[in-house]
Formats: structure tokens, sequence, C-alpha cells
């Protein structure tokens, strides 16, 4: 039987998974990402990526979710206290963790997270980390 390690699964999927989160935000959110040349949009899912997984999400449904919260509201929305209590119980299932940033996350929390940081800056440091490691 051929097994295949998770280092290697990241290697063969990851990509096909970020081409399909980038193709997803083009049609969906294409007013929040038109501006963003595509190899950087890449660059930038694959980051959101790496930060939801740090959350505990692993299925892409909610992989996708995280990342357009990070890129059409604000690269550090997880970091609002509110919506980092819901984002941290793991009693959830990840599908309903998600689900609760909508039912119970209130709508100051929303206008807290979207105030976060300096999303240009911010995304202005990860795109100058990824031109660094090329």
């Amino acid at each position: 039987m051929l097994l295949i390690s998770q280092q290697q699964r990241q290697a063969a999927g990851d990509p096909a998974f970020v081409k399909r989160v980038v193709q997803h935000l083009r049609f969906y959110h294409f007013d929040d990402v038109c501006r963003i040349p595509v190899e950087t949009l890449h660059h930038r899912v694959a980051h959101c990526i790496e930060k939801a997984r740090g959350h505990g999400l692993t299925i892409e449904r909610t992989l996708t979710m995280f990342t357009a919260n990070m890129i059409r509201i604000n690269p550090e929305f997880y970091q609002q206290p509110a919506i980092a209590r819901l984002l941290a119980d793991t009693d959830k299932p990840e599908l309903k963790r998600m689900e609760s940033l909508v039912f119970e996350a209130s709508s100051a929390d929303w206008d807290q997270a979207e105030q976060r940081c300096d999303a240009e800056q911010y995304w202005k440091t990860v795109d100058a980390v990824v031109m660094e490691q090329e």
C-alpha cells in the first residue's frame, strides 16, 4: 500500500486548494480582490489558510470562510475578543464555530474586527516576506 505523508499531501493538494479559493474569491468577492494581482492573491490566500489552520480549521469550507473574512473584513479579524472566543470554542465542530461568527458575534464585534489593524500595511508586510522567500 502506498502511504503519503502529510507533508507530501500538502505539497500536492495545497496549491490546487489555494487556486480554488482564489477562484472563489474572484467570483464571489470580485470587488474586494479585483485590484490584487493574481500571483499576490495566491500568496495572500496561502497565508490566510495557514492562519486558519492555526485556529484548528481543517475543512475546505471553513478555511475558505476564514480566508474570505481576512481578505474582505480585516486580516486580523480573528483577534477581536468575541470572535476569538467563538473560534477557540473547540467543543463545537468547526462548521458550527464558523456559523457562530454569523449568529453570535454582534455588529459591534464585527465593527471592531474591521478596525483591528491597518490592512494595507499588514498585506504589504506579508507580500514583502513572500518576495524575500522567492
